[in-house]
């Protein structure tokens, strides 16, 4: 009996012996073994990092009193269960990382049952009841956010994995992960292998599970497609969604929304395999990533608002991540400023170091520039240029959008302009129409007016030809076409963007140049807007300014209607136009003002006898009440060559708690070409000084 109990005990220690060899290091996606040492001596201090997880910790002490909810799905965003399992996903993540850095058997215990209990219906379930998106979920009505789950999920099994015995896993991983995988990548292999947003989401999912299940094979098909060919997968995602400038091809919105993806799995992959240089890649291309999408966002951090587009700002949970783990790779004291406004940081080591780098480091202030951000994997898609100046919160920047489409997300607004100012947004950019997860909002996906209105032409500051959107509102059209970006200066008192576009309209040619010039003895910038149209042929020319504020007073004549409105047009997006005024000038220029909280703004511009002086207000048969109502200033004109100049001008002040009124008038007496080529333009004030703006040799002077 005695050598039966050994030989039994000598068995046992043999198991465990094996058991040790085969487990996994764990953690291996965010947390690091030598993170986790590190960050256990800053936990209990007053960094950012411990307020950070104080505030998870207490927020998790709650949740760990309510039952496992794992509901059926059934409701679309915004839903009951939508949301449900949404917030699963969270609370198991953080969970997680609750485990490893106290080792509280509770935090796992929370992610083990709610693990379970996913692995017992998820074999069962079919196809998301609401059919809303090609790409259907089972989880979720959208096969996107079952992807999403599964980047959080991953990280919470990594975290729990050595707590749980080696049968827990198996029947976790056979009834969920295997199936969610097969679901993912096999199923949706179109998506999977797809180079978008969707599919980085995918790619990340499946390579952050396979690590965590030690599956070589996933890894690698998550890397370089499901056929492992590198025709897909997440490096060929970073070799073609990106410009060499850090730019996501469709636009700011979607940069931050897929940064999350690409971030977190390239963390996981450097902790894995390091020897794959992954921040390394392609010249460091999701560290330009990071500090790109800074600088596409006003002084206030919101993102500019391109493409399908709502409001984010640096605070989103993606830039926390992406800015965290740059920091901790660049240690670019600046990026601290930015950890400072966020005001917490992640709950990993690169959060720890951040929030260390915040207490010992002289912080740099972050600054925004002016500057061309290309488009394209190649550079030459055309690009965003972005003209600053001033200071801090009263910095004035405006810009140009002349990119490739951007892909499903991409409008058709070549050559628009956008402007903000004084931490606002003056010269709107409509962005997306779209209210997420109000279910009561067509279940929170992307309204009909998306496709009929935020994406047609009319809908943003640039030129309408003929009424109809450009490239025909065709989006496999509009891929084949970029402007091209034919000037950038970036001087002291002139600067300037300039791109033209020849294919967006069929026979006529358009160039746009944007110029933001600092006049002496002026406080404010003026933004000088030209814009040339050429065609053999007469054309009907629209270009609206859809500016944000109120309409204080317009100089020329015109037709209020009152009493009853129509809208402008019956397609490509004039049905959702109320005409709300029509107006003609025998002057040679037109001008309104309005007030956007406390500054003025007048839009100055050249008109002919003939040109039609519209104000419009969205809001046109929308029965739904789906679009915002705000208004626009529009030319229009009937001809065969078109040059518009129009100056923008940010004056006075209103100061409402002491209803006190300073220069509520224009400076701008009168706006003209000098010369025949239009290179030269004089702006008049009205205290007899002329401005005069060289083109050619880039210089503004005043006499």
């Amino acid at each position: 009996m005695k050598c039966k109990a050994a030989y039994i005990l000598l068995l046992t220690y043999l198991f465990i012996f094996i058991q040790s060899i085969n487990a996994k290091d764990h953690p291996c996606l965010l947390l690091t073994n030598n993170g986790i040492a590190d960050i256990r001596k800053e936990m209990s201090g007053k960094s950012l990092f411990a307020k950070t997880l104080n505030k998870t910790k207490k927020d998790m002490g709650k949740v760990l009193s309510l039952p496992v909810d794992v509901p059926i799905p059934k409701d679309p965003g915004g839903g009951y269960t939508h949301e449900r399992h949404k917030q699963n996903y969270i609370e198991m993540q953080q969970m997680g990382v609750l485990y490893q850095l106290y080792k509280e058997d509770k935090y796992a215990l929370f992610v083990k049952n709610m693990l379970m209990e996913y692995a017992r219906i998820y074999p069962g379930l079919p196809l998301h009841p609401v059919q809303k998106s090609n790409y259907r979920g089972k989880l979720f009505w959208q096969g996107l956010n079952e992807c999403v789950w599964l980047v959080h999920t991953a990280q919470a099994y990594d975290c729990i994995y050595d707590y749980l015995s080696e049968k827990e896993r198996e029947y976790i991983e056979k009834n969920l992960f295997r199936p969610m995988v097969q679901f993912i990548a096999v199923d949706n292999q179109a998506t999977f292998n797809k180079i978008h947003n969707h599919g980085t989401w995918a790619v990340a999912a499946v390579g952050m599970i396979g690590y965590v299940m030690n599956d070589a094979d996933l890894v690698e098909k998550s890397l370089y497609g499901l056929s492992k060919d590198g025709k897909g997968g997440f490096l060929r995602q970073m070799d073609e969604l990106f410009s060499p400038d850090g730019y996501f091809t469709e636009g700011p919105y979607y940069q931050r929304y897929s940064l999350q993806p690409f971030v977190m799995y390239g963390q996981a992959i450097q902790n894995n395999d390091s020897q794959r240089k992954i921040f390394e890649y392609r010249d460091r291309i999701l560290v330009k990533a990071v500090n790109t999408l800074l600088q596409l966002a006003d002084s206030n951090g919101e993102f500019f608002l391109l493409n399908d587009a709502l409001y984010k700002t640096w605070n989103s949970t993606e830039l926390v991540y992406g800015v965290d783990i740059v920091y901790n790779i660049t240690k670019d004291k600046s990026l601290l400023d930015i950890v400072k406004q966020q005001g917490r940081v992640i709950l990993t080591d690169a959060g720890m170091i951040a929030a260390k780098g915040l207490m010992e480091s002289e912080i740099k202030p972050f600054e925004q520039k002016t500057m061309l951000v290309r488009d394209g994997a190649d550079g030459k898609q055309g690009g965003i240029g972005i003209l600053r100046t001033g200071e801090g919160k009263n910095q004035t920047c405006v810009l140009m959008k002349a990119t490739s489409q951007g892909m499903g997300h991409g409008h058709f607004d070549k050559l628009t302009i956008s402007l903000y100012d004084n931490g606002r947004q003056v010269l709107q950019d409509y962005g997306a129409a779209r209210y997420v997860n109000i279910e009561a909002k067509n279940g929170g996906h992307y309204l009909p007016e998306n496709d009929d209105w935020a994406k047609q032409t009319i809908a943003h500051n640039t030129l309408t030809v003929d009424g109809t959107s450009h490239y025909g509102g065709k989006l496999k059209i509009a891929e084949k076409h970029a402007p091209t970006i034919t000037a950038f200066v970036d001087k002291e008192n002139y600067k300037e963007i300039s791109a033209v576009e020849e294919n967006a309209s069929p026979g006529v040619k358009m160039s746009r140049s944007i110029l933001m010039v600092k006049p002496e003895g002026m406080s404010q910038s003026l933004i000088i807007d030209f814009f040339k149209a050429e065609s053999d042929s007469e054309h009907q020319y629209d270009l609206p300014y859809y500016f944000m504020g109120q309409l204080m007073s317009a100089d020329y004549p015109y037709k209020a209607f009152t009493i009853s409105r129509e809208p402008l047009g019956d397609k490509n997006g004039y049905q959702y136009l109320w005409k709300e005024a029509v107006g003609k000038s025998d002057k040679r220029t037109a001008s309104i003002t309005f007030l956007n909280q406390s500054r003025f703004y007048t839009i100055t511009t050249l008109i002919n006898p003939d040109t039609d002086l519209y104000l419009n207000r969205i809001g046109a048969n929308d029965p739904n009440f789906n679009l915002r109502n705000e208004p626009a200033f529009m030319l229009r004109d009937k001809s065969k060559n078109r040059i518009y100049l129009t100056v923008i001008e940010p004056h006075g002040r209103f100061l409402a708690d002491v209803e006190e009124t300073r220069n509520s008038q224009s400076q701008v007496k009168d706006i003209r070409f000098a010369n025949k080529d239009y290179s030269i333009i004089e702006v008049e004030t009205i205290n007899g000084k002329i401005i005069v703006v060289d083109m050619q040799n880039q210089t503004c002077l005043t006499k």
